[in-house]
């Protein structure tokens, strides 16, 4: 749903669609018997005998027909009838973490409604060769009916290989309300104008910048005012408080993921990618003014290391006290409150650039199979996981409610400290492009590798930009598949 989190099954037959049994007509006929009188002839060549007339008696006696004794006619069989059917949906999912607990109970509260669709989660099986499962389950003729994908990662390109099924028409045939989805997380969706998935789950992406409030009182430093916060503001102050760490301790955790450059480009006008997904502006001025930041935070104002340099991921840095401070999104809040005994911790919004926060929309599709044999059933199981009640129970572990306003404006959310700092900040967030040929991990890792010597100092911020809009091109520029 990030890039953070989101395995093997029997293949072969699929299991994943119910046949309906057939009865054939028994066909009834009658049988009747007739009698014969059989004359043998015997003897050699003697001549034939004469005719032997009749009798006076014969002639005189009537012939009867003999009484037939009255028949029951046979119990009439009864017509078959058509065996109810229920449609067999296969579901595929992540088991990382708490999906692997939450995935089955959806299920299992499914099936308990009854009815004519029954449905069976299969998780994810690995990778192969940095080919997403999904794609690998799709060329081979095996996926499942319905699934869950990212749109930083496998939605993209299964949409662009023609693996799923537009919903559209399935939405306007049951009238189904799509007003009930932050807007962005729907729009973010719809790849080459149609529909390819429904909003599971959403977040305002890179959103929130996590600060050990004991790192930063000690530093003499205030906490950051959301409203007013600018780019210059959170650059000043992670100066003051790489001033009182130590020797290999940082202010930051480097901000250098596409999700950073995302937003620190938007933020100033700016992005990575336009919006049709097929020309990379990543070294356009207004993205090179969000990028130009990032970099100073490393080589000029050196309150984060390069990439690489702290072993870990943000979190684990963050726990230790390796850094006071990480940009990311929601995703770690349930990790802090089960590791980070003790750290006092809060989050709060990130910074304003010239043209507002930057914010984009992550979000998790719940999206369909083209070629289900039970596409009616399979979209019955789509709506169900995007509905309140199967969203708000992600919260319960941990996750982000869903997709809709009305679980992430939900009390139980707004009462939380952390989620309701990322609910507040969907309200500044705009859709996520998608390259149109759906080659997203490949653009990126292309970027990524054109900015490596940017982060270390190697390689001015504009001709960084251009040697990775140059990559990106090429990416873009490639067909899908």
């Amino acid at each position: 749903m990030d890039g953070r989190v989101a395995k093997p099954f029997g293949q072969g037959a699929r299991p994943g669609t119910t046949r309906r049994a057939w009865f054939g007509r028994l066909a009834l006929g009658g049988i009747g018997a007739a009698g014969s009188a059989l004359l043998a002839a015997c003897g050699g060549d003697a001549p034939p005998a004469a005719p032997v007339a009749p009798t006076a008696a014969a002639k005189a006696a009537p012939t009867t027909a003999p009484a037939v004794a009255p028949t029951t006619a046979p119990a009439a069989t009864p017509v078959p009838t058509k065996a109810a059917t229920v449609a067999e949906i296969r579901l595929h999912g992540s088991t990382a973490g708490a999906e692997g607990e939450y995935w089955p109970k959806i299920v299992e509260k499914f099936n308990a409604r009854g009815g004519k669709t029954k449905v069976t989660f299969e998780a994810w099986p690995p990778d192969q060769n940095n080919v997403p499962a999904a794609v690998t389950l799709g060329a081979a003729g095996s996926l499942g009916d319905v699934m869950r994908l990212v749109a930083t990662s496998n939605f993209s390109q299964m949409a662009a290989r023609g693996f799923l099924a537009d919903l559209g028409p399935a939405v306007a045939r049951d009238k189904a309300d799509l007003s009930v989805f932050y807007p962005a997380a729907t729009e973010t969706l719809r790849f080459r104008g149609k529909q390819f998935g429904l909003p599971h789950i959403a977040h305002p992406g890179f959103c929130g910048l996590f600060i050990n409030q004991d790192i930063w009182a000690q530093a003499g430093v205030e906490e950051p005012d959301e409203a007013n916060w600018t780019f210059g503001q959170m650059q000043e102050t992670l100066r003051k408080v790489q001033a009182r760490r130590g020797e290999g301790q940082w202010a930051l955790f480097p901000a250098t993921l596409i999700q950073h450059l995302t937003v620190a480009a938007r933020a100033f006008g700016g992005n990575i990618i336009d919006k049709d997904g097929k020309k990379a502006i990543i070294a356009a001025p207004e993205a090179l003014a969000g990028v130009e930041i990032l970099a100073n935070l490393i080589t000029r104002d050196r309150v984060s290391p390069a990439p690489g340099v702290l072993q870990g991921a943000d979190q684990a840095n963050f726990i230790s006290g390796q850094v006071a401070a990480m940009w990311t999104n929601f995703g770690v809040i349930n990790g802090l409150r089960k590791q980070a005994q003790g750290v006092r911790w809060k989050v709060v919004m990130g910074p304003k650039g010239t043209q507002g926060r930057g914010f984009f929309t992550g979000v998790d599709s719940a999206s369909q199979n083209a070629a289900s044999k039970a596409p009616d059933n399979a979209f019955e199981v789509v709506q169900y996981i995007v509905s309140k009640e199967v969203s708000l129970g992600w919260f319960d572990y941990g996750f982000a409610p869903g997709a809709r306003m009305d679980t992430w404006t939900d009390p139980k959310v707004a009462a939380d400290d952390a989620f309701k700092v990322f609910a507040k900040a969907f309200t500044e967030a705009s859709p996520f492009f998608l390259p149109d040929n759906g080659l997203i991990v490949d653009y990126n890792g292309a970027i990524n590798k054109e900015l490596g010597p940017l982060w270390k100092g190697e390689m001015p911020v504009k001709d960084a930009l251009e040697n990775a809009r140059r990559a990106g091109q090429e990416v873009l520029d490639r067909t899908a598949g």
